[in-house]
């Protein structure tokens, strides 16, 4: 039930927060919904984090919930209210207030039975894993195919980390 509030948090914070202009922000939209399909398939039988469906009819349902509404909604009010000045710090300060909310959502996701956390992963982790997520998402939005260059290192190293090997994918 978690996974629908948090949709619906989501859906009222981008009629709120976030750009009309979606278009500008689609391929970003797109690249942070894949990268999380992504993860869902790769690590499908050996999971780092696993939504749970407590009390949904699926355990598929958190995970489309957040693949295809979650991801690209908070993409969105992250990147339509991006600082726009060049200055590094207020950019610093917006990338770690964004990780804060997520972290805030997956600690009381895993209090209330939501989230569980498997083969070492942990809310440090999910942290360490969000500064670097925001990141990539406003490189991806200014650079694309630097975004798409950075993030696959970057999982690579993930799953060295974490041994997530390909006998272990689906």
């Amino acid at each position: 039930m978690v996974a629908i509030l948090y949709t619906i948090l989501w859906i009222l914070a981008a009629i709120r927060f976030a750009d009309r202009n979606w278009e500008r922000y689609y391929p970003s939209l797109l690249f942070a919904a894949l990268f999380n399909g992504v993860y869902e398939l790769i690590c499908y039988r050996y999971p780092l984090w696993q939504l749970e469906p407590n009390g949904l009819p699926a355990a598929m349902i958190p995970i489309l919930l957040l693949t295809l509404l979650g991801m690209p909604l908070s993409t969105w009010v992250f990147l339509s209210n991006y600082p726009k000045q060049a200055r590094i710090l207020p950019q610093i300060y917006y990338i770690g207030f964004f990780t804060a909310i997520f972290v805030l959502l997956e600690f009381v996701s895993v209090k209330c039975g939501s989230i569980t956390y498997h083969n070492g992963w942990n809310l440090l982790w999910s942290l360490l894993f969000d500064m670097v997520m925001f990141t990539m998402l406003r490189v991806h939005f200014r650079k694309p195919l630097i975004g798409l260059l950075l993030s696959i290192p970057y999982a690579g190293l993930l799953m060295i980390i974490f041994k997530v090997t390909f006998d272990k994918m689906k």
